[in-house]
């Protein structure tokens, strides 16, 4: 697990030899792919860098020791779980429930910058769009 101080990242998988990203992450988020660490198993999904970054990580052995030590930490640990299922939660949702455009505003409301920080085809590809029609509703709403 990893706690973004500077920087930003986005994670990805592979489908048909295709980049599909799933989420971005930026300043004061943690970065986890929470079925590969709590299983400890290969995660099915990648983690980029996007910016020069700095990270700060801790191991599962290592939580587990900070559980022990200081059992006051588990809510914290509880509710950071329950914020980044949440947010995967929604994700899936939307990808799900919402059109094009009401997926782009959503993201435009939850990452106001996000064309300064990341490139069009991360984007498209995090919205399940191709890149212009993610510049046809850029164009629409400016």
């Amino acid at each position: 697990m990893f706690f973004i101080e500077k920087g930003l990242a986005r994670g990805y998988y592979l489908k048909d030899d295709r980049e599909v990203t799933s989420w971005f992450m930026k300043e004061s988020d943690f970065i986890i792919s929470i079925v590969s660490f709590y299983s400890r198993q290969p995660a099915q999904e990648y983690i980029e860098l996007l910016k020069d970054s700095v990270l700060w990580s801790i191991t599962y052995d290592q939580l587990q020791r900070l559980y022990d030590a200081f059992p006051e930490f588990n809510k914290v640990g509880r509710l950071l779980t329950e914020r980044y299922y949440l947010l995967s939660e929604r994700r899936a949702q939307n990808l799900r429930m919402l059109s094009a455009q009401e997926r782009y505003t959503q993201l435009l409301t939850d990452f106001p910058d996000i064309f300064r920080r990341v490139s069009l085809k991360h984007i498209a590809s995090h919205l399940g769009l191709s890149p212009e029609t993610v510049s046809r509703l850029r164009a629409n709403i400016a």
